[in-house]
This record gives structure tokens, sequence and C-alpha cells, in this order.
């Protein structure tokens, strides 16, 4: 079976609604089968990809995150922010981001951000003047962050499959997730500054009670204190992180009294769905990558790349235009765990830093949960406030193209995302 062929079938699987584990592994076995290898072959790449220390530290990091919506983190935040930016010009909508990023240091998921924040979110920029279809925007685009700021799901995938330092990789996120927080607080910005008059100013709160809600947020700013500076100094590695923000999440639950045995067997169970989901990908990628390197998949991209010029500029246009496209049809981890295989090799080749690149392939397909037709955080947002889909994905245009400004900076300026993890030996 010629890579085309394989490319072809995946394709043709995805169109027929098949689930992407099972669309990466119909696609291998059959190539496997065709090649002549022995079926044996699947299950023994499945254990090859699978068998990784860092890959502990995916379902812990879904459990902290999971942890830390249900045990009435997420609320505190909201009200902190609020109470420290709520009679800004459009302070609601500063909020949201705020809140956004600072849960973004705690789950490493966009949609557990959006999906822990978003109805807080909507609801108190509708309350403030926002248009309902631009707040579901702003939060939807400001859950981009989640995986961007450490920790991250998708920084662990790359890491693993690209053999880069997930250490490395989390703090090369804490500058562009910075940056695509202020892009979107410019945004906010803007809008507020069109028609002042349309939104709310919330009282300045001063004194004890922003003092009172700030010391109620202090227990749950400490989780990114404690996951970034314990990779920063030594004291653990990332896997061993997710172990103690699972455990440290956990703790804030008992001590807000937010957890009942109901819920916290829910969060178990959720945890677990999609812990197993992303494995059983990240298997069946694995036997799925090994087949496309065994057929020369790697050296073809190559060429085709440099086809159009050799010149680092425009190869990385076309990859971040690449990669665009295929974050509006492929879920983010999965492209991730199919894409890092070939393009790390290829992009090494032509002088693009590894640590670099894991930071502009996550950016560029992030920004894919915003687009249609997959455009999941889309989705999530249109189910919390009802608004028509078609006016939410009119109103997240801006956002986008305040997150692609970002993304070429992170792209043709590597220090960005490469000057704090120099700092680390």
């Amino acid at each position: 079976m010629s890579i085309g062929l394989m490319l072809l079938l995946f394709v043709v699987f995805l169109l027929l609604g098949v689930p992407v584990a099972f669309t990466i592994g119909f696609t291998s076995l059959l190539a496997i089968i065709s090649q002549g290898f022995p079926i044996g072959l699947i299950s023994q790449r499945m254990f090859v990809g699978l068998d990784s220390f860092p890959l502990m530290a995916l379902p812990m990091f879904i459990l902290a995150g999971n942890l830390m919506g249900g045990g009435g983190i997420t609320r505190r935040l909201w009200q902190f922010s609020r109470s420290a930016l709520g009679n800004v010009p459009g302070g609601s909508g500063h909020v949201s981001v705020v809140s956004s990023m600072i849960f973004a240091a705690m789950s490493g998921s966009a949609l557990a951000t959006v999906g822990g924040l978003g109805k807080m979110q909507i609801e108190g920029m509708v309350e403030d003047g926002f248009k309902t279809e631009d707040a579901a925007a702003i939060s939807a685009a400001a859950s981009t962050i989640g995986p961007i700021i450490p920790p991250s799901i998708v920084f662990v995938l790359y890491g693993v499959l690209a053999g880069v330092s997930v250490g490395k990789l989390f703090i090369a996120g804490v500058v562009p997730g910075v940056l695509m927080g202020a892009a979107l607080m410019a945004y906010v910005a803007f809008l507020a500054g069109r028609h002042p008059e349309q939104y709310i100013r919330r009282p300045q709160v001063r004194g004890k009670a922003l003092f009172m809600a700030f010391l109620s947020a202090v227990p749950s700013f400490m989780t990114p204190v404690i996951i970034i500076g314990g990779i920063l100094f030594g004291i653990f590695t990332p896997t061993e992180a997710a172990s103690v923000a699972g455990f440290y999440a956990f703790i804030l639950g008992l001590i807000y009294k937010e957890f009942t045995l109901k819920s916290l067997w829910r969060i178990l169970i959720d945890t677990a769905k999609t812990s197993a989901s992303i494995m059983l990908i990240i298997g069946f990628a694995n036997a799925f990558s090994w087949l496309l390197t065994s057929l020369g998949a790697e050296q073809l991209f190559l060429n085709f790349i440099t086809s159009f010029s050799s010149s680092k500029i425009v190869v990385l246009i076309l990859l971040n235009v690449a990669l665009l496209i295929v974050g509006c049809f492929v879920e983010t981890n999965s492209a991730v765990i199919l894409l890092t295989p070939i393009l790390v090799p290829t992009m090494t080749a032509l002088g693009v830093d590894p640590v670099h690149l894991g930071i502009i392939i996550s950016v560029n397909l992030l920004i894919g949960i915003l687009t249609p037709p997959m455009g999941i955080a889309l989705y999530i947002v249109q189910g919390i406030c009802h608004a028509p889909f078609e006016k939410i994905v009119h109103a997240v245009l801006a956002p986008i193209i305040c997150l692609l400004v970002v993304q070429l900076l992170v792209t043709y300026i590597p220090w960005i995302s490469l000057a704090l993890p120099a700092l680390i030996k």
C-alpha cells in the first residue's frame, strides 16, 4: 500500500464518521496486511508507543483539571478577577481572558478551560453589555491559551513523540501564552472603545473586599507556582508535577467543601474515559506513524516542502497554512499525535529548533478549535449561550486574527519561545 492510498483511506474513514482512533487503527491494519507484515505488529507498535514514563502525566493532568473544575477553584478565580478588573471599560471581557489564563496554568486543556469557565464568563459578559455572540467568541478564543501556558496535555504528547524535554516545552509556552492573552485583551479594549456607553462598569472594589477576594483565590494561584517552580528548580519532573497538581487540586476541593462522593465518582469516570480515548489514539497512531516512516514519508515530505522553496521563511509560511487547514478538520490532540513524527525530522533538517516547532504546531492547531467544521470550542459555547451558530462564527473572526498575529510573532521570533527554556540546564 502506498502512502497516498493510506492517507486517502484515512480521509475516507473520517468522512464516514468513524472515530479518529479507529480511523487510524483500521488504516494501519489494512496497510500492515497489504505490506505482508504479521498482524501482531500493530499490537507491538501500540505497546511501544504507550510504554513511556512521561505519558503517565496525561491522566494526572486531566484529573487535576477536572478536580479544579469541580472543586470550586474556577468560581474563586472568576470572583477575584472580576473584583480586580470589573471597573475597567469592557471589564468582564478582560476578566474572562485573565481568568482563562490563570485556569490555563492549572488544567492544561482548552476544553477544560472553556467547559469550566465558559458559563460564568458568558453570563458575566452579557450582564455587562456584551452581545451574546461576542461573549461566546471571547470565551472560546481565550480557551486556546489553556494548553499553551503550562501545564499542557498537548505539550506532553508532542514531547513524548518528538523526544523533546516536556519541561522545556512547558517553560517555552509561558511567553506565547501571555502574548495570546494580551492580544485578546487588546481586542476587548477595542470593542469597549467603539461603544463605551454599551458596557457596564462595575463599582471599583478596594480595600478589604479586594483583599478578601484575593485571599480566597490565593490557594488557586499557588497551583501554577508549584508546577512551574517545581520543574524549573528541579524538585520534580513534569510527570511528577502532574501527580502533585492532581493531589493539590483534591486537597483544595476538600478545603472548599465542594466535593461529594457522587461528584468525585463522576470526575474519576470522566478522567478515565478521556484518558483512555487519548491513549487509544496514541497507540494506533504509533503504528500509523511507523508505517509512514517505513514507506519513506519523511523524505517525501521534505522533498515536497523544499520543492516550493529552500527559504526557511517560506517553508514556515507553508507549514503554518498547512497546520491551520489540518486544525479545521482534525481534533488537536489527534493532529499532534499524527503529525509530530513526520514534521519533527523534516523541520529539524531545515534548521527549526524542535522546542520552537512544538510551540508553532500547538498554537496553529489550537486555533482550529475556533474554526468549523471541527471548531469544538464554538460548539461548547453555543451550547452554553444558545446564540445562532453562524453569529458566533462571525464574531470569532476578529479574535482569530489576533491569535494569528501572535502566531506569526512566535513563528518568526524564536526567542519568544526559546528564551526561558535556555535557562533550564
